[in-house]
């Protein structure tokens, strides 16, 4: 029960980076919805089975925030994996979302920055959406699994291709 009450807390500390980090990679608010939920029991389950599965337990190498923020970002890849699939597994007549946001917008509209965002490749759109949580390089590498030097060289790209995007 202990524990429970403690995943809770944890959770209820972190709702704003997870809310956050599912508006960075899902548009339409029900998907964010699932995908923090997801996000949440992913959490859940992380410290329900550290003691048995060392691979994904906390252990104090990094913050609790980056920690969260690793499954948290995690998820959100798979999501937007599945979402893929699950467009091309659909039917030719479905919407393609980046043709009809073109279609709707006129050439002087500027984009925002969260569909900026979106627009860039999961790679670099991981390291820009932590950079905005406040996440410094090192941080980043260990949320993602890369060196500091390749988080460098992805934050500089993904910022070249963000400010192209909103010119």
């Amino acid at each position: 029960m202990k524990a429970d009450v403690q995943i809770n807390s944890l959770l209820n500390e972190h709702a704003p980076l997870l809310a956050r980090v599912a508006a960075t990679y899902e548009i339409n608010q029900a998907l964010q919805d699932e995908l923090i939920q997801e996000m949440s029991l992913a959490v859940w389950r992380a410290f329900e089975s550290s003691g048995s599965s060392p691979d994904i337990a906390f252990r104090g190498d990094a913050s609790m925030k980056t920690y969260i923020a690793r499954i948290a970002h995690n998820k959100a890849v798979d999501h937007v994996i599945k979402e893929q699939n699950r467009k091309e597994m659909a039917s030719s007549e479905s919407i393609n979302y980046t043709h009809a946001l073109s279609a709707h917008k006129s050439p002087d509209d500027s984009l925002d920055l969260m569909a900026a965002l979106r627009k860039l490749a999961l790679k670099y759109r991981q390291v820009l959406a932590l950079q905005l949580e406040g996440f410094n390089q090192n941080e980043i590498a260990q949320t993602l699994g890369l060196s500091e030097d390749a988080v460098a060289k992805r934050a500089s790209r993904a910022r070249q291709q963000l400010a192209s995007l909103m010119e």
